[in-house]
């Protein structure tokens, strides 16, 4: 489980973070809702363990050291922090990222072999920034995956690139609800419109529920719904649509002992 505690990050003249709460169960896609970018991005640096909070805490479990945190969560596409690079071309990016998994070289994937198994061997000598922005989402989410420790992914502002909210949400839960089950976090600018998962905002804590704005509703009609109206079985909630994506995520390997 991923837990901020009172998290919050000063900036050079103003705080970027405000007291922020919240947690993250395997299997979860946790959305948090902050503004502006800088603010989303300070955010994602805290909750993966890039950047110490200037105070409160944040926790993989029951372990509360920086290492733990970032030997145990993924960041993904942060703005001018780890997002692709204009000048990389796809093969480019995979062979960089699968050789920062850690290990011994001869256990990590061969990148060609890896392009073909996951079907990127088309786009291999495209530049990565100009991909179709879900294949390049999903590129970027399984790259994360083959990093055995990963357990928890968080990205910084996925609504950022254009493409339907469906497709990336999709991709997330995809992702949340796999044999991994990651605790996916991304911090976005809003929520999406169909979204009825968990969401926080920027400066929330424990005791602040989502407000759900009630339907206007006069009080004569009200009080006609109740006495005219039979009972009736409340209808399901809708539920969010997603496209179901074929992903072949690797399984955990054990350590190492040199790891």
């Amino acid at each position: 489980m991923l837990i901020a505690d009172s998290v919050t990050v000063n900036g050079r003249h103003d705080q970027l973070v405000p007291p922020t709460s919240l947690q993250v169960m395997p299997g979860e896609v946790h959305l948090v809702v902050a503004d502006p970018q800088i603010s989303r991005t300070a955010l994602a640096l805290a909750l993966s363990g890039r950047m110490k909070p200037t105070t409160g805490a944040v926790s993989w479990g029951h372990a509360d050291s920086l290492k733990t945190l970032r030997q145990h969560t993924a960041l993904l596409d942060s703005p001018e922090v780890n997002e692709p690079e204009s000048h990389m071309k796809v093969r480019d990016l995979i062979v960089e990222d699968l050789a920062l998994i850690p290990g011994p070289i001869w256990r990590k994937p061969r990148p060609k072999k890896w392009m073909e198994q996951h079907g990127f061997s088309d786009v291999a000598t495209q530049w990565a920034d100009a991909i179709d922005p879900v294949r390049r989402l999903e590129l970027l989410l399984l790259l994360a995956a083959e990093n055995p420790k990963i357990q928890s992914l968080v990205l910084d502002s996925p609504d950022r690139h254009d493409m339907h909210d469906e497709m990336w949400l999709g991709l997330l839960l995809d992702f949340a609800e796999s044999h991994r089950e990651f605790a996916v976090v991304a911090i976005v600018a809003n929520v999406p419109y169909d979204w009825d998962g968990p969401v926080s905002h920027l400066g929330s804590s424990w005791q602040e529920p989502l407000e759900i704005s009630p339907p206007e509703t006069g009080l004569l009609d009200t009080a006609l719904l109740i006495d005219e109206a039979p009972e009736q079985e409340e209808p399901a909630a809708e539920e969010f649509v997603q496209e179901e994506l074929d992903l072949d995520l690797p399984e955990p390997a054990s350590e190492a002992k040199d790891n």
